[in-house]
């Protein structure tokens, strides 16, 4: 509970300050813009003043020169060029030198800037006669401005694929601590009653030991004491999640074998009748995993094929096979089979289709295959009222 509240905080936390620092970024450069294009427009107006102050002197185009070179070339900090009325230009500024020294480049640059309409056209105010075009293009400023929107968009866009990635993130951790603190409970939990059973055990023994019928006797302790010791491996297995484990070379076909004679003896004696087969196909038995957890797989896989069947006769096969570096272990039943689309959800801790049960299951059997042997699991086949078949592929040899 306390990561939990850790972690909501965290991501509140982002998501808050994260905006605010957006937003206050976002107001600062943009004002900053703002302050650079009204002391870029300024340049202009005060062109027209200087241009309506001189406008009834003789000498106009003289004066005019000087305005030019001290108002505008001066105080400007993006291309722009002065050309008389036939375009030809008489001064220029922030062009780009091997545009400057030829004359053509320079007439298809005014050309240009004449079509973009970014220009100022000085007359005679008497006679209406062109004196001097001033021609420019668009600034850094106003290209930062267009591009602006974008900017912003791609900014928020980020700062929420982020948070987002960050609360996946939190999330699967939360999860996989959740695993652990269950499987450890789970295993602590499971030791004082297994301990309390052996010791029962013991004692029935000893009362019965004069009994006439030995064998059935026997015999029920005997099974007793093969699920007392499935229990004990179940607690060992519980309490191997989220610690390291020891992959080593052992028996696949010895691990099969013992898991399938389990089950064998505890499907329930119906008129529906049950039978689990195992099909040996494979060149090679020893590889490197870990027997327990692997049984712990295969058994979950063995049980949702029990369950598939319901009240219906049939087989369960159990095939094994290889290739290469590569070991294949199929679980098929004639159940009732998976729908389609639930088929990409089955694998996702808390997920079943049963009326009981914390689906958690296939997704144990997913991440023992899968995260602790390097491997893959999956639904090779399945169709509604036939069945399913289910297939774990292991390296031969971890790395």
């Amino acid at each position: 509970m306390k990561n939990n509240s850790k972690n909501l905080t965290f991501i509140k936390t982002y998501f808050i300050i994260g905006s605010i620092l957006i937003i206050l970024f976002f107001t600062l450069y943009t004002n900053s813009l703002l302050k650079q294009v009204r002391k870029e427009l300024e340049v202009f107006p005060k062109i027209y003043a200087r241009f309506a102050e001189i406008s009834t002197k003789e000498n106009i185009e003289s004066d005019l020169l000087e305005i030019i070179l001290t108002e505008v070339i001066q105080k400007i900090n993006y291309p722009i060029i002065v050309a008389d009325a036939n375009n030809r230009p008489k001064y220029w500024k922030n062009v780009d030198p091997t545009i400057a020294i030829n004359n053509e480049r320079m007439k298809v640059l005014i050309s240009e800037m004449e079509k973009n309409e970014t220009n100022i056209i000085l007359k005679e105010p008497i006679t209406g006669e062109v004196i001097s075009k001033i021609l420019y293009s668009s600034s850094r400023t106003i290209k930062r401005i267009k591009f602006l929107p974008y900017f912003e968009f791609g900014i928020v866009i980020l700062f929420i694929v982020v948070g987002g990635i960050g609360l996946a993130i939190l999330k699967k951790r939360e999860k996989e601590s959740l695993w652990v603190a269950l499987a450890k409970e789970t295993a602590h939990q499971f030791g004082t009653p297994i301990t309390s059973l052996l010791g029962w055990l013991e004692v029935l023994k000893s009362k019965t030991a004069n009994c006439d019928d030995t064998q059935l006797i026997e015999d029920i302790t005997d099974n007793m004491q093969t699920d007392i010791q499935h229990l004990q491996r179940i607690a060992s297995r519980f309490g191997k999640v989220g610690s390291d484990i020891k992959i080593q070379n052992a028996n696949m076909d010895m691990v099969i074998q013992e898991t399938i004679e389990y089950f064998r003896e505890r499907i329930p004696r119906t008129s529906k009748q049950v039978n689990i087969n195992y099909i040996n196909k494979a060149s090679e038995q020893v590889i490197c995993f870990d027997p327990e957890l692997f049984k712990w797989a295969l058994e979950n896989l063995i049980k949702n094929a029990i369950d598939a069947m319901k009240d219906r006769s049939g087989n369960i096969f159990v095939i094994t096979y290889d290739k290469g570096d590569r070991f294949f272990v199929q679980v098929k039943d004639e159940g009732c089979g998976i729908p389609k689309k639930v088929q990409t959800q089955i694998f996702k801790t808390g997920y079943t289709t049963k009326k009981r049960g914390w689906g958690l299951g296939l997704a144990l059997a997913k991440r023992i295959v899968e995260e602790f042997h390097h491997g893959k699991i999956y639904i090779l086949k399945s169709e509604t009222n036939e069945g399913s078949t289910f297939e774990i592929m292991l390296p031969k040899n971890y790395t």
